[in-house]
Order: structure tokens, then C-alpha cells, then sequence
């Protein structure tokens, strides 16, 4: 009986940390609508949650034992639930050091990659986007969307040739001709395309434009540096597996 005990106090320090990491009871997880990372959909008489992001978080928190509750909230009110406690994981972020405050930012899962999109019928001959610019096209790009320092610069630099605007607006306005080309998300842009019933006249360009890696952030206020070593081990699992290859070509564009 004695070594049993003794047994048992050994394993207490262990279950006490995993219950801190906060899979003790179900993980909050603070998401948005932006499809394909994360959206409703309509599977016969149940509306349930979909996306990339979505999948991918699903397969760590398998790996973990964690189970997931998901919570819609608009993104700004996420990122203070975060900061505060009242949600534990935000998906599909850009690292920010102000965020980093109130954040642990994990092993990122995305490339993030964009293309310049421009109208099917024209052809541009140029291999990068200041060349482009210095031609003087007009540029469209999303309003409140992280570019990267050094697209950031860019887009200052040729400031009066750039219009910011919101996706669908982009699309239109490229249609127009008023915009010669717009950034886009590689795997947002062609679902909202579709929506709007666009996707057959705006293509990517062949040029590379940038890639700004996306992480999920976990609160510091609930989860410890333990958890998040636990769950970026995780995620190097599902991206060694065959599981990261389906959930990506789930949601990306047919070619």
C-alpha cells in the first residue's frame, strides 16, 4: 500500500500540469467566417464547421487527447478574448509582437501564400510585383490585411497606384478595369471567386508574390509553455503525415 501511494504521488505532478494545459476540459477555440480556413456549411440538417484550419486543429487535438469547442466571434473580439482568458487557441494568425504579449504562437501549420490575380484575358510579362508596379498598374488589396513588411513598403512606395478595399469589391473593381490586378490569399481568393460566380475570368499570376506564415496563438493566460512545446510536437505529426497532403488538397483550388 505504501509503494502504491508513493506511486500515486509521483504521477500527481504530471496530471496537475496536464490539467493547467488546459485539456482537462474542452479547449475554446475563437474563429471568424473565412472560408476555406474556417466556415458553416450545410451537411444535410446540420450545420457544421469546416475549413483548413479547422481540420488541421482537429488532427493536433486528436494527437493531444484534447477535445475542442469552437466559438464564432468577430476576429478583434477573438484576439481580446484571447489576450484575457476567455478563449484559449485563435487560428489561421500572422505573428505580431504586440501579440506576443498575450500569446504563444505555435510551429506555424500555412505558408500563406498570395498571387496577384488579374483578368483571364490579359498578359503581363512582368516576374515580380515592383516591376509590375513600376509600370504604373493599379493595384488592388484588401483593406486590413497583413502583407508583410516588405510588400508594405512597396505598396507605400507606389501609394497613389493602390486601392484598399474588401474582396468582393477587388473582384468587381478588377472587372471594371479599374484595377489591373488585386492580392489575394492562394486558397481564400478562388472561394470567394466562386461565390460571387467570377471564378472562370480572374486567374493567378505566374509571379510569386510572398508567403507570410500563419500559426494558431494560444493564450498565455490559460496554457503553459509545456502545453504549447506538447501541441507544436503535434503539429509537426500531422505535417509528416499523409493527413497534412488531404486536409490541403480538401480545400485548395482544382487545377
Amino acid at each position: 500500500m505504501r509503494l502504491l501511494f508513493l506511486c500515486l504521488l509521483c504521477l500527481l505532478p504530471a496530471q496537475l500540469a496536464w490539467a493547467r494545459s488546459g485539456c482537462a476540459t474542452p479547449l475554446r477555440v475563437g474563429f471568424d467566417n473565412w472560408p476555406p480556413y474556417h466556415y458553416y456549411q450545410q451537411d444535410g440538417e446540420r450545420r457544421r464547421l469546416h475549413g483548413f484550419s479547422v481540420d488541421y486543429l482537429n488532427a493536433v487535438a486528436a494527437r493531444l487527447g484534447c477535445r475542442l469547442v469552437y466559438v464564432e466571434r468577430p476576429w478583434k473580439r477573438v484576439l481580446q478574448d484571447l489576450a484575457q482568458g476567455r478563449l484559449d487557441i485563435a487560428m489561421e494568425a500572422y505573428f505580431y509582437d504586440d501579440r506576443a504579449r498575450y500569446a504563444w504562437f505555435s510551429t506555424a501549420y500555412n505558408p500563406g501564400r498570395s498571387a496577384l490575380w488579374v483578368r483571364k484575358s490579359d498578359s503581363y510579362a512582368e516576374l515580380d510585383l515592383a516591376s509590375w508596379l513600376a509600370r504604373g498598374y493599379k493595384l488592388g488589396v484588401t483593406k486590413d490585411y497583413y502583407y508583410g513588411a516588405e510588400i508594405a513598403g512597396l505598396l507605400q512606395r507606389h501609394r497613389e497606384q493602390v486601392s484598399e478595399v474588401n474582396d468582393a469589391q477587388n473582384y468587381r473593381k478588377l472587372l471594371l478595369g479599374r484595377v489591373d490586378g488585386f492580392l489575394g490569399d492562394i486558397l481564400a481568393t478562388p472561394w470567394g471567386l466562386k461565390r460571387e460566380g467570377l471564378a472562370e475570368g480572374i486567374v493567378p499570376h505566374v509571379m510569386r508574390v510572398y508567403e507570410t506564415p500563419t500559426y494558431f496563438m494560444l493564450s498565455k493566460k490559460t496554457l503553459s509553455s509545456d502545453f504549447v512545446q506538447r501541441f507544436n510536437q503535434a503539429i509537426e505529426a500531422v505535417g509528416k503525415s499523409d493527413e497534412h497532403a488531404l486536409i490541403w488538397r480538401r480545400y485548395a483550388p482544382a487545377r
